[in-house]
């Protein structure tokens, strides 16, 4: 394990070294179809990227923008293109368990392999993902975990304006100690989620409409109190239905309005939980939106509604209120995106008495591409879950900086550090956690 992150911190330490190398004066390092710097530059200062505005297509971002010279080729398989890449990531937490006090820090080793398949056809597509993330702890090794996940998707193009939809998924999870569900057992909670989505989507000119089918089987698995003993969390296994709709008008190109409803049922395997509650329920949220390109540099999607969530159990309140989303990008220049979400949703929850809450979020990200192959992001995020029928209320803060450099199409490493928080109003239920992360991928 240690050897892991000594090869790590290796990795790191050439990265710096050929950022360093990417800074000598162009006359001792030339670059063909490179600026030789701008007028003024101090000999040695590393060399500005300047990207014209109308080479940057409209609506991309810099994480999002094509890196011809970095970006990995992949396998030709036929008509699929096959995308390995193994990363491990190195983090240090100051706070394992999410815990007011006494708390204990860890260093913990994550191998991160995953590989996409994605058909490379002019028409119809068909993709295959799977990854996994296999942690393991240094000294509290009882919060080891082996998370992974694998999915397929396609899309059938029937003609240019009618396509079909269908996806298949299954991911094998463990619940976060910071989760308001955590039962506190000596090892994390370990859950799978099996999904399966069809959908619709119709095109009529300007006006379009999608109908998707969503079914999410949950399956929670018990595990071991510090007491000894087993902790039952049969009571969670649940069956979530979800049926949408969506139908838009695009009156200029990349500005829509639109409008969408969303039905849903939620049904447990047991009728009773084990505090005695009935926990299955149907829910509605309708809303209407905006999507806006203001200015090509500055995008917005917009939208607004109302939602509720009613209990069969009558003890268990009806979670209702107002319900939207917010997502703006505004590339500031060719070289800094700045991003910006907002949302309010109901979420499931299976705390003694509550029915459910409503999460808001808030996030602020700002990407900025210092060289080619150097990306700096900045973030700040705040979380409010507000729970129904009891009193309690939760606050998430998180800010935190990364820097993400790209040696070749092959290998790139990651370095980066954030602070989280939660303050609430339950007793002994607040926490600070310090993170820091270094990260090796190679990719083919």
């Amino acid at each position: 394990m240690k050897s892991i992150a000594c090869f790590a911190a290796l990795a790191f330490s050439l990265s710096a070294a050929n950022a360093l190398a990417q800074q000598t004066p162009a006359a001792a390092q030339p670059a063909s179809g490179t600026s030789q710097g701008a007028p003024g530059t101090p000999p040695g200062a590393p060399e500005r990227r300047e990207i014209p505005n109308d080479e940057i297509p409209r609506g991309q971002t810099v994480m999002e923008r094509p890196r011809p010279d970095y970006d990995p080729l992949g396998i030709r398989l036929g008509g699929f293109l096959l995308y390995p890449t193994f990363g491990v990531r190195q983090l240090y937490t100051s706070n394992v368990y999410s815990t007011e006090r006494n708390t204990i820090d860890d260093f913990v080793t994550i191998a991160e392999p995953s590989v996409d398949l994605r058909s490379n056809w002019n028409n119809h597509s068909l993709t295959f993902h799977a990854d996994a993330a296999i942690g393991r702890y240094w000294n509290e090794t009882n919060e080891n975990f082996e998370d992974f996940n694998i999915a397929a998707a396609g899309r059938l193009d029937i003609t240019s304006l009618t396509q079909v939809f269908a996806s298949l998924g299954y991911r094998w999870l463990h619940e976060e100690r910071s989760s308001p569900d955590d039962v506190g057992g000596k090892k994390p909670t370990e859950y799978s989620i099996t999904s399966a989505s069809i959908g619709v989507q119709q095109r009529f000119n300007r006006l379009n409409f999608r109908v998707d089918g969503i079914i999410d089987r949950y399956n929670f698995r018990d595990t071991t109190a510090f007491g000894g003993g087993k902790i039952d969390q049969d009571d969670r296994d649940r069956d979530h239905l979800l049926l949408k709709l969506r139908g838009g008008y695009e009156f200029t190109p990349l500005r829509e309005v639109y409008f969408l409803a969303n039905f849903n049922k939620r049904n447990y395997d047991q009728a009773r939980d084990n505090a005695g509650f009935e926990r299955d329920s149907y829910g509605v949220e309708v809303a209407a939106g905006l999507r806006y390109d203001l200015t090509g540099i500055t995008f917005i999607d917009f939208f607004l509604g109302w939602s509720a969530q009613d209990y069969d159990d009558r003890r268990l309140k009806t979670a209702r209120g107002v319900s939207g989303g917010l997502s703006l990008s505004w590339n500031v220049t060719a070289l800094t995106t700045i991003t910006g979400k907002i949302s309010r949703e109901i979420e499931e929850t299976t705390v003694n008495n509550s029915s459910a809450y409503f999460a808001t979020k808030a996030e602020v990200r700002v990407d900025h591409e210092l060289l080619r192959n150097l990306i700096l992001t900045g973030y700040l995020s705040y979380q409010h879950d507000d729970f129904a029928g009891v009193s309690r209320d939760d606050d998430y803060f998180r800010v935190g900086a990364n820097g993400r450099y790209l040696f070749n199409r092959n290998f790139s490493t990651e370095a980066g550090y954030s602070f989280r928080t939660r303050q609430s109003n339950l007793a002994n239920n607040d926490f600070d956690e310090h993170l820091i992360m270094l990260r090796l991928v190679g990719r083919m």
